[in-house]
């Protein structure tokens, strides 16, 4: 390799970039870094990695193997080194810390932190059917294209066409799915997120295409404005921790209740947990397995429903003093090939939000139900085959 520190830079800025910036003042560390990765690219990672890819590719593959490689595991490596010296480093710079506060905080903040991918594995599920019977169309997923006949399917997808304008639909709340069946029969799917991508295909030729739908509750006392998204941005840890250890300042259900019924706001919110960020924020990498998508409430649902974590092992769950009251359900499946000698790819992933009945009929009438919107966003794209579809997970 030509240039090795600019291409263990590159390694540094994809896998590790969020955390980096996420420790703090760390003189030195991204360097150091690059530094031991870029020491490790001649003698391990080429070696190393070219042999992974013989034995885990098909000889005629150009896509990388859905697997914990020699890049990405290198990076890692000289992340921990880098960073066990950081307090030594500082010290010796004339900044001296109390150690055991120092190392607790720092370790959290660069560890590579599993959690959200195992509770995305609790909450798994087959990809179910609920959905609002406007995206009806939408059940028949991915890949638009007759594999016995060779025929190519309606594109974009028969239907999408009726609710590509859409940022709300006209039935309000009404719209709004309820499961029908299992565990959570009655409860209403308040938020809904699903890519729908076909690879591109080298016989017969086909272009790389997505369908993205979004769902999500909102309060608003007209039309939310074009070109906006029907979903707020919030931390994954509105799963795992109370929401006054998060947000102090939110916790008074009076005054989130009152919130909700004045301010216009998304009350769905895609948290930094997901593999497949949306195209206006930065991928957080966190380690492998993240689910592509992960939903939560809006802080101030939390607040006004006085929600908390629901205790034991479980998947992405809140409860109150009835028992589980709200849910994000995850899927993925769906798989095709790409027309070569590629493994099957899962082209549907997706995820949605479910509230109990009770708890649902309280917040409309929190929100007003002429307040009450389903805000809606359906886009579809095509890629030239030579530039695919980039896919964040991989």
């Amino acid at each position: 390799m030509k240039d090795p520190r600019r291409y263990a830079a590159h390694l540094v800025d994809h896998y590790l970039g969020a955390r980096i910036d996420s420790a703090g003042p760390a003189p030195g560390l991204r360097e150091a870094v690059i530094d031991l990765v870029a020491a490790a690219v001649p003698g391990h990672i080429e070696p190393l990695m070219r042999t992974q890819l013989d034995l885990l590719t098909h000889p005629s593959s150009n896509r990388f193997p859905d697997a914990y490689l020699a890049d990405r595991a290198t990076a890692e490596d000289a992340l921990q080194k880098a960073a066990a010296g950081l307090r030594t480093a500082l010290a010796q710079a004339g900044h001296l810390v109390n150690a055991q506060a120092f190392e607790r905080g720092t370790a959290a903040r660069l560890r590579d932190d599993s959690r959200p991918a195992l509770r995305g594995e609790l909450a798994r599920i087959p990809r179910p059917l609920a959905r609002p019977g406007a995206l009806g169309w939408s059940l028949d997923p991915a890949p638009w294209f007759s594999d016995s006949h060779h025929e190519e399917e309606p594109w974009p997808p028969l239907g999408l066409a009726s609710v590509a304008g859409l940022r709300s639909l006209p039935e309000g709340a009404r719209a709004l799915a309820r499961v029908d069946d299992g565990p959570h029969a009655g409860w209403v799917q308040i938020g809904l997120i699903e890519r729908q991508r076909t690879p591109a295909r080298r016989y017969p030729d086909q272009p790389a295409r997505q369908v993205l739908i979004l769902v999500g509750l909102e309060a608003a006392d007209d039309n939310p404005p074009p070109g906006t998204l029907p979903v707020s941005r919030a931390p994954w840890q509105l799963w795992t921790r109370p929401l006054q250890r998060l947000a102090p300042a939110l916790t008074r259900a009076a005054a989130a209740a009152e919130h909700i019924s004045t301010t216009d706001q998304a009350l769905v919110a895609l948290t930094d947990a997901g593999a497949t960020p949306m195209v206006d924020a930065p991928p957080r990498r966190s380690g492998p397995g993240l689910p592509p998508y992960v939903l939560a409430p809006a802080a101030s649902v939390v607040a006004a429903l006085g929600l908390q974590p629901t205790a034991g092992i479980c998947g992405f769950s809140l409860s109150d003093t009835a028992g589980e009251a709200l849910i994000c359900r995850q899927w993925r499946g769906h798989l095709v090939h790409d027309g070569s000698f590629e493994p099957l790819l899962p082209v549907v992933a997706g995820a949605d939000l479910l509230i109990r009945p009770d708890l649902f009929a309280r917040l409309h009438a929190t929100i007003g139900p002429s307040r009450c919107q389903a805000g809606i966003h359906v886009s579809h794209t095509t890629a030239a085959q030579d530039d695919d579809i980039h896919d964040d997970e991989d």
